[in-house]
């Protein structure tokens, strides 16, 4: 390869197509001479004289007639590899895509997200994995999709963009015993809590606000995910501080009841994450469009 200029090659293709010096150097734009010298370096280089004379023309040898084999297949797969596009099809597509986030969006947003899969994209699964330590590692090995949710900075290298705005509340037993209508801070801090411990995400604000207001939370048990808490909150008489969105879903069984914190909590954008890597591959810019449809919530849609 360092020995040989690649143009020389094209010199076999037109010699064996055309069978003649001076059409293919007319081909070519190029002189006689010109094609006369390519061939000399080429039969140097091959060890073999490639075209001899004969009464039909410059024939090609054994050799010759093998050489061009070689190219016309080397010339195939290097037109294959030009034209290659990556296309999506979600109407056809089988992939399964591996979604990384908290428990919350498997009852938040999972019902939703399905049911338009089955509309647009029928034959796509989703693998919903909990999002830990590891998830920024997985955007980038693309071992995982999508991250969905509060999540820590994952550094540079990364992208995100807003889906809608949240906030978080506290949910109890609907006919709570010592708790009406309204929560006060002596309430708060009165009553036993349940909280839910996640891990890589931002949820941890909450014990960074209660702390620099000097308010207390006496905890009666700590669980590692928001399902099933219900059960538990109506049971013991707990208080628990969940995403809005949550709550709603909580409460929808007409057992909990949502009521406002008596501080304010910052509010917080759930996004979508992925890494860089994959921001033009056409499934992964297909399925976060499909989040951004279904989720997105106007003047809130951001690209960061």
């Amino acid at each position: 390869m360092t020995n040989i200029d690649l143009k020389l090659l094209a010199v076999v293709n037109e010699l064996h197509r055309t069978r003649s010096v001076s059409q293919a150097a007319e081909n070519l734009d190029l002189s006689q001479s010109a094609i006369s010298m390519s061939l000399a370096k080429l039969r140097k280089h091959f060890n073999d004289p490639l075209f001899v004379r004969t009464s039909h023309g410059m024939d090609p040898t054994p050799h010759a007639v093998e050489l061009i084999n070689l190219l016309k297949n080397a010339e195939d797969i290097l037109q294959t590899a030009l034209d290659l596009h990556v296309v999506f099809d979600p109407l056809s597509s089988d992939r399964r895509f591996n979604v990384y986030s908290t428990d919350i969006a498997q009852v938040t947003l999972m019902p939703r997200l399905m049911q338009r899969l089955k509309k647009v994209a029928p034959n796509i699964g989703i693998d919903l994995r909990r999002i830990s330590e590891v998830t920024p590692r997985l955007l980038e090995t693309g071992e995982a999709d999508l991250a969905l949710g509060f999540i820590l900075p994952m550094g540079a290298g990364f992208c995100q963009q807003r889906l809608f705005k949240e906030k978080f509340v506290c949910a109890l037993r609907r006919d709570h015993p010592r708790v009406g209508d309204v929560l006060t801070i002596d309430g708060f801090q009165d009553e036993t809590h349940l909280a839910i411990t996640t891990c890589g995400t931002g949820h941890g604000v909450v014990d960074k606000v209660l702390q620099g207001k000097n308010i207390r939370r006496k905890i009666g048990l700590f669980v590692p995910s928001f399902l099933g808490i219900a059960s538990i909150i109506t049971t013991l008489d707990y208080l628990t501080i969940v995403p809005e969105q949550l709550a709603a879903h909580l409460a929808s069984s007409g057992n909990i009841k949502v009521l406002p914190l008596p501080f304010s909590v910052p509010s917080y954008f759930i996004m979508q994450h992925w890494h860089e890597r994959y921001t033009h591959d056409p499934a992964s810019r297909w399925l976060r469009s499909v989040m951004a449809d279904l989720f997105s919530v106007p003047d809130t849609n951001h690209l960061m």
